[in-house]
């Protein structure tokens, strides 16, 4: 058994980075439903980010549908999945613009998240400018998987999507969602040692992580205690 079982609803949400119909990171992210879904964890997708305008900070007060939604989105999952393509060294820039909305409403803040990207490299840079860009925003990344040569680890079906039938690769993103589902119930202190790992690899200064980290253990212990 790929997830492990906990006593409530757990609700992840599923971003994809990638619009194109033939997505090997949407392949992805279909393998991590089907996981999760069958070990009773609520799953939901966000599909709009092609929606989401480029990033104007005049609009904050009035952004649009679409990073309304986003926002709802992340607020109301209990942990995200992010799965990206990496484009000239770098993470899609549709996902960045994303994200950026993100700032402003601090939804991301404390949240477990998990990052795939599925590619010819498993597109360790565009992983790499996630966990920059979401440890910024407080987020807590607590896994991180590359999907090398996802096309020979994949078919293309009829109707032009994407399957991943590499029994290994399936394996590993099973493993990704289950990390994720656990990390829903650790404390933030509990999900540092992962977050270090990641964040040193992606170059992020750890003394600003570290404080995020010892405010949010105490609000934590706080909640816990009430």
């Amino acid at each position: 058994m790929w997830l492990l079982t906990l006593g409530f609803m757990t609700r992840i949400l599923l971003v994809c980075g990638s619009l194109q119909r033939s997505s090997a990171n949407q392949a992805a992210l279909d393998v991590a439903r089907a996981a999760l879904t069958s070990s009773g964890v609520e799953v939901s997708a966000f599909e709009d980010l092609g929606a989401i305008p480029p990033l104007n900070p005049d609009d904050g007060d009035q952004p649009g549908a679409a990073v309304v939604a986003f926002r709802a989105a992340i607020r109301g999952a209990d942990a995200v999945l992010i799965a990206a393509p990496e484009y000239a060294g770098g993470v899609a820039g549709v996902v960045k613009n994303g994200l950026d909305w993100i700032v402003g409403s601090g939804d991301l803040y404390g949240k477990p998240v998990a990052l795939v990207s599925a590619g010819t490299s498993g597109g360790v840079f565009a992983r790499r400018d996630l966990v920059r860009t979401l440890s910024w925003q407080g987020a807590h990344i607590v896994a991180s998987l590359g999907v090398e040569g996802a096309n020979a680890k994949s078919v293309r079906d009829p109707d032009s999507s994407r399957r991943i039938t590499d029994p290994e690769a399936r394996g590993e993103i099973g493993a990704l969602a289950s990390s994720l589902v656990a990390s829903v119930t650790e404390s933030p202190r509990a999900r540092f040692s992962a977050m270090t790992t990641l964040a040193r690899d992606a170059g992020v200064e750890l003394g600003p992580l570290t404080e995020h980290i010892a405010a949010q253990e105490e609000s934590w212990l706080q909640g816990s205690a009430g």
